[in-house]
């Protein structure tokens, strides 16, 4: 079976992580277990790999960077699996139901809106700048991230996927930890739909959505004056955005894939409305060759 694969940021690059990830459901509809559910006992699979993506800097950014990336992909018979910066273990085997445990990394941003170890999907690219609040003309958005930086953080919680058939699933994942403070919220919802349209092509298609709690808008697309910012604007909790994704994967030999995905974000809501978010809506297209050990 082809497996999908997860893109990481190049450790000496400012990329963001725009995920193919796992069976194919767009990055910020979080990581979920591997496309293989069962495995023989004693059994892994890995894949690791390189690639190149074009993205927003930032979720929002109307600046977008073309950068390299790491493909990386691990999983074991015993329901462990690694997938770009997350990882999490299966409890369930041979159900319509699997969940689990699942721990990751949610991007923190510099002073110069850079995204850093990032594992979500960008915003950012198509429209016109749009802001929700008013900003003297004097003050510039990379004047207003100066103040507004995001510490990189983990984040533990769960997934649970529902399969309709082999080629269908509902998934999502409910973490925690995010933010300065380490307690921003998100939960992530995504139906995926796979395809075999032809021998060693495996093709998927999804839509997802991602709600966010006060305290991670807050952090991510607030902006305070006791920060030393000359505006301020406090964002609620509701949706982040919606996304759509499709990815492809091409199985050469059993050894090489190559892994692209093409993704769309719409950021809705406060986070849309925020002064940071320079255009709501965005693409991010990366692809790579991993190798199978």
């Amino acid at each position: 079976m082809t497996r999908a694969l997860t893109f990481l940021p190049c450790p000496h690059g400012p990329a963001l992580t725009l995920a193919a990830l796992l069976a194919g459901l767009p990055p910020a509809a979080s990581a979920q277990a591997p496309a293989a559910r069962m495995m023989p006992d004693g059994s892994r699979d890995l894949y690791v790999g390189a690639g190149v993506q074009r993205a927003p800097r930032y979720q929002g950014a109307g600046e977008r960077d073309t950068d390299p990336a790491l493909l990386l992909q691990l999983q074991w018979s015993n329901g462990i699996f690694v997938s770009g910066l997350s990882a999490g273990m299966h409890l369930t085997e041979g159900s319509r139901f699997e969940f689990g445990p699942l721990v990751s990394i949610e991007p923190g941003r510099d002073a110069a809106g850079r995204q850093r170890a990032s594992s979500i999907g960008g915003a950012g690219g198509l429209d016109m700048p749009t802001f929700g609040a008013s900003i003297p003309a004097s003050v510039t958005t990379a004047e207003i991230l100066r103040f507004n930086r995001v510490k990189t953080s983990p984040q533990a919680g769960g997934f649970l996927n529902y399969y309709f058939n082999e080629n269908l699933r509902l998934a999502g994942s409910l973490q925690y930890g995010a933010g300065n403070d380490h307690n921003g919220l998100l939960l992530k919802a995504g139906l995926q739909q796979s395809f075999t349209p032809a021998a060693h092509h495996r093709l998927s298609l999804a839509a997802a959505a991602t709600w966010a709690n006060t305290r991670y808008t807050r952090d991510y697309f607030g902006v305070s004056f006791s920060s030393g910012s000359p505006i301020a604007y406090t964002p609620g909790s509701g949706l982040r955005d919606v996304q759509l994704a499709a990815n492809w994967n091409w199985e050469w030999s059993p050894r090489w894939l190559m892994a692209t995905q093409l993704s769309v974000t719409r950021l809705k809501g406060d986070a849309a409305d925020s002064p940071l978010s320079e255009r709501r809506t965005g693409i991010g297209l990366r692809t790579g060759i991993a190798y199978r050990f």
